[in-house]
């Protein structure tokens, strides 16, 4: 499956909300607790294949995800950077067993994330609003899709554009980094 998302920074979440209810179905709130998995490189840095467990609790619910996503970073047209990723989960029971293997084959946990999210549905697109302390709101919209013809995916990246647009944020918004590589920055300093 493949996931074309659009990140953007959000500096006025209420006035987003308004304008998200106004044209979107709100589905509900959750919370997202990531781990990502790396073994070290020799010179002590983590590797950048990483793989995610995510613990994702919902009305005191937890659902245990692990994903592994090839990740890339692609401009549309007009030069804005979206994600296309080529990702792949699946539901765990628990997250014990698989936390213990990796620790027994040399990976430790590289990045940790937390996601407070409230989401939307329009038409085939997700609407994220998220909360990722520290580094404040954020609207993630997506749209996944089962083909990776370049066609499709152009046609994709054209559609997130006029939904950024739809919700009242512009190109200027845009988040090119992922989150990891912000929360590593954030770490450095």
């Amino acid at each position: 499956m493949n996931e074309i998302e659009l990140k953007a920074r959000v500096s006025d979440r209420k006035k987003l909300t308004d304008t998200l209810n106004s044209f979107a179905c709100f589905k509900g709130s959750l919370v997202r607790d990531d781990r990502y998995f790396a073994k070290k490189n020799e010179d002590g840095t983590f590797s950048k294949k990483k793989i995610r467990i995510r613990t994702q609790t919902e009305n005191d619910k937890k659902t245990f995800i692990l994903t592994w996503k090839r990740k890339e970073l692609q401009q549309d047209s007009n030069g804005t950077q979206i994600e296309v990723n080529d990702e792949h989960e699946c539901i765990l029971s628990d997250d014990d067993c698989l936390v213990t293997f990796l620790e027994d084959t040399g990976y430790s946990v590289a990045l940790k994330k937390h996601k407070e999210v409230s989401l939307w549905t329009y038409e085939e697109a997700s609407f994220e609003l998220c909360t990722v302390p520290p580094l404040g709101d954020f609207l993630e919209i997506e749209i996944l899709t089962d083909s990776d013809s370049p066609e499709k995916i152009a046609e994709i990246k054209e559609k997130l554009g006029l939904l950024l647009l739809k919700a009242g944020l512009s190109a200027s918004d845009i988040e090119p980094r992922m989150y990891s590589q912000m929360l590593e920055e954030v770490k450095g300093l």
